[in-house]
């Protein structure tokens, strides 16, 4: 009985893999773009106030 049960807990998930690596591949690029984004944001508002001064 507990190995037709793990049998199927193994069928459902495994497959599941490949696709919620991929998601997590995706979550790890998108977080760089947006450090990258915060990164040019600060930069920006800093040459911004030193032109402007406010």
């Amino acid at each position: 009985m507990e190995t037709e049960v793990l049998g199927i807990v193994l069928g459902t998930v495994l497959p599941l893999y490949p696709m919620l690596f991929a998601i997590y591949q995706k979550i790890g690029k998108y977080d760089e773009v947006v450090e990258e984004f915060k990164k040019h944001r600060n930069e920006h508002d800093h040459h911004k106030e030193e032109c402007h001064g406010s």
